[in-house]
């Protein structure tokens, strides 16, 4: 299931008001007009219905404001949400077939998972910043975890990876793992040169450059003694590069200038650039075909609903008011 969580990210499924009403109950009329002549549904999966209202409300949280565009592009633009919520529709009736519900564990495990290290307060001002509700993300969530729970069974026996297969694509794509130069460093960040300076003389007296990192650094990596890992040029700036990829291994640097301050560089290990070895490089190549595999197989499944499930869409009902 954690694999399929990724799916509606890369569809666009959108999370909807109705999702959690029966089959047939999206019929729905705004106060004031019993007395016209009910409108016919803009969508209908099988035995669920969405109403032009409906939609239109979908428009509004997706794109609030379309007023700029030429009617020809909002069009376009709403034809490509009504395939998307078409999708959900599918999904969603088919979790009702088969009866596959999200329990509230479920959902709150997966709350905390997205939340991460924020607290509530937090992740909420995060939403708000994407110009998301709460409401709105819970929803697309929910329809998330579901979607997983539905397609999961009958994706499982599509995506094995054989040894076969990632030997393969090691040996068609030879280039992809080909890495340049990486040198793996140290660092110390100090707010003046002469503080640097001070620390550079402990260290050419037999100082520990990590120990001392811990002790002087300013910079957050102190925690870890300084490392920044493995790196190829072009990952920090010019500066740096300059200075670290022409540095002799166990070598530290003189106090190097930057908008941040006055660093201390230690080189502790240069790798040759070549081809990294199949064995290193196996799971991540499992992992990419793994997820290929998974989305085509995804998109195969949901056409695959859509054909044995009776749709209608009232295009018409879409066309600009000129035009109807």
């Amino acid at each position: 299931m954690k694999r399929a969580l990724s799916l509606l990210f890369l569809l666009g499924l959108l999370s909807c008001q109705q999702q959690e009403q029966g089959p047939g109950q999206g019929q729905e009329q705004d106060p004031g007009q019993e007395q016209q002549q009910p409108q016919p549904p803009l969508l209908e999966v099988g035995q669920r219905q969405l109403t032009l209202q409906q939609f239109n409300r979908e428009l509004q949280e997706a794109y609030p404001d379309i007023s700029g565009l030429t009617d020809q592009e909002q069009l376009q633009l709403k034809e490509q949400l009504l395939k998307q919520l078409l999708d959900r529709e599918l999904i969603l009736g088919e979790a009702n077939r088969l009866d596959v519900q999200l329990t509230p564990d479920e959902l709150d495990a997966a709350m905390e998972k997205v939340r991460g290290s924020y607290s509530k307060e937090e992740f909420t001002k995060v939403l708000e910043q994407t110009g998301k509700t709460k409401e709105h993300w819970i929803a697309a969530l929910k329809l998330h975890l579901l979607t997983a729970k539905v397609s999961t069974a009958a994706l499982a026996s599509q995506l094995q990876i054989s040894d076969k297969e990632t030997e393969e694509y090691y040996k068609s794509h030879r280039e992809e793992f080909r890495r340049p130069v990486e040198i793996r460093a140290r660092q110390m960040l100090f707010s003046s040169r002469d503080e640097a300076n001070r620390v550079l003389e402990l260290l050419k007296e037999g100082g520990d450059f990590a120990t001392l990192a811990g002790q002087y650094s300013q910079s957050p990596d102190r925690e870890n003694g300084g490392a920044l890992g493995y790196f190829s040029a072009g990952q920090l700036p010019a500066e740096f590069d300059a200075v670290l990829f022409s540095l002799p291994v166990r070598q530290v640097s003189t106090p190097i200038e930057s908008p941040y301050g006055f660093h201390l560089f230690l080189v502790e290990r240069k790798r040759k650039a070549g081809l990294r070895p199949y064995a290193a490089v196996k799971d991540e190549i499992t992992e990419k075909l793994y997820q290929q595999k998974e989305e085509a197989a995804f998109h195969l499944w949901l056409e695959n609903l859509q054909k044995k499930t009776i749709t209608k869409i009232n295009w018409d009902l879409l066309q600009p008011k000129s035009k109807q």
